[in-house]
């Protein structure tokens, strides 16, 4: 039973200025480039008697992957390969130092330049084709450490939530790292797992935030030729804890590298303490669809009148109003769930998931499932039942940024609960503990479909 790998880095940095995403007050083209983008892909083949299995990873220096053009992607690439489209997950790290992906948000979010974004597109299949030559065997090792960079940011005030820093909320500061040895020993690939947004700066300058930081300190630090992958968490809800005042602030690149190096310092205390192998499997993969229901939506009349509004409620009438498909009681996350070892299963979302999600499937699995929200695709951010009742940013004014027809209902956050512990856990032990939901309910799993 063989496990091979092979991988690739390659450069998306645009090759020309254009506007970043994620930042509403941020206008304009970008002023230059800070840190390189990159594309890393890793490429997973499982052989046992001749009977092969294989995925494929990519993660992304990109705020996310637009919905529509990560499914035709992936669909090309799992043709090219001879793959099953659900074996592809097109992971981004959420830097906002990058271009917009997406013509589907609000252009406060940053507009997308189409003409870079399908060169990105090409030069991560070029990719694919370096890692498809690159396969040789390795063996996995996991470990874990803890970095406290980041901080809640759902903070309630007089009955309301603002964006503000809450010390005692929810966050995870557990870091997952899975190394990748060849059978003679060397690194080949070290996967970081961490939850925390890379907003540390809001300069108008690519920016791979705090992750790239990270990643090119171990791939220099590890030797020639390893590839350091960061793996964005649920971190809907947890930005880094840049505090003056009891209020946030954004930093340079000095704060990033600052964070950086701290999560890197994170990752060298885990491989200096001793690391579990973990036993590979034929690799298996499901993708299914949760339909999450929105609130009541919005009538033809309230969209006209509210056409002309400044800021992001205009810009959402606009979008609604220019494509009426738009308005429909339930939206689609996709969920794509990849095992590749013995108690090592990856799970794609693509949407912004708060972290109380990630908390609950490392505890319900018992480390077993890593969330990798942001994959695949963008529908928004994705709130626990509980904060779709207390509002916030997270919980009701995105909706306006991500053109959603109207926030998501409480119900959203039940459906999607009871759905994550049922899918997962029909391939998992019977004796797993039984954990509440993060609001604390119980409920029954309805709405998914394939």
């Amino acid at each position: 039973m063989t496990l091979k790998l092979g991988t690739a880095k390659i450069d998306i940095t645009p090759y020309r200025p254009v506007p970043l995403a994620g930042f509403e007050e941020r206008t304009g083209i970008c002023q230059g480039i800070t840190r390189p983008l990159y594309a890393r892909i890793l490429v997973f083949q499982h052989d046992r008697e001749g009977r092969k299995s294989c995925a494929l990873l990519v993660s992304a220096d990109l705020i996310w992957w637009d919905t529509k053009r990560a499914r035709a992607l992936r669909e090309r690439i799992a043709r090219q390969w001879d793959l099953d489209a659900s074996a592809v997950i097109l992971h981004a790290t959420h830097t906002h130092g990058g271009p917009q992906t997406s013509d589907r948000f609000a252009p406060s979010l940053g507009l997308p330049d189409s003409d870079v974004v399908r060169w990105m597109e090409e030069k991560v299949s070029d990719g694919v084709r370096c890692a498809f030559r690159d396969l040789q065997p390795v063996v996995l090792r996991r470990g874990t450490g803890q970095c406290r960079i980041g901080i809640n940011r759902r903070r309630q005030v007089e009955g309301s939530v603002i964006m503000a820093p809450n010390p005692e909320g929810p966050v995870d500061p557990e870091v997952n790292v899975i190394l990748c040895l060849t059978q003679n020993g060397r690194p080949k690939a070290i996967l970081v797992h961490y939850a925390c947004h890379p907003t540390t700066t809001g300069e108008n300058y690519v920016n791979s935030d705090f992750p790239g930081v990270a990643m090119e300190r171990l791939e220099k630090q590890l030797g020639d030729g390893v590839l350091g992958v960061f793996l964005q968490g649920c971190c809907g809800d947890v930005r880094p804890a840049l505090i003056r005042d009891q209020q946030f602030y954004r930093g340079t690149d000095k704060e990033v590298r600052e964070l950086g190096n701290k999560l890197a310092d994170a990752v060298f205390a885990a491989l200096n303490r001793p690391m579990h192998p973990l036993r590979p499997v034929p690799i298996r993969r499901e993708t299914i669809r949760v339909h999450l229901p929105v609130r009541e939506l919005p009538a033809f009349a309230e969209l006209e009148k509210r056409r002309g509004c400044a800021g992001a409620v205009g810009e959402w009438s606009r979008l609604l109003l220019d494509d009426p498909e738009r308005l429909r009681s339930h939206i689609p996350l996709e969920l794509t769930r990849l095992e590749l070892a013995d108690r090592l299963v990856f799970l794609a979302m693509n949407g912004e998931v708060v972290v109380e999600y990630g908390l609950m499937l490392k505890k319900h699995f018992r480390g077993r499932v890593l969330p990798l929200p942001y994959s695949n695709g963008m529908i928004g951010y994705v709130p626990t039942e509980k904060q779709m009742e207390e509002g916030g940013y997270e919980a009701v004014e995105s909706a306006f940024y991500f053109g959603l027809p109207a926030p998501f209902s409480p119900e959203a956050g039940l459906i999607l609960h009871e759905t994550l512990l049922e899918w997962i856990g029909k391939e998992d032990d019977h004796d797993l503990p039984s954990t509440a939901r993060p609001n604390g309910k119980s409920g029954s799993v309805k709405g998914a479909g394939l």
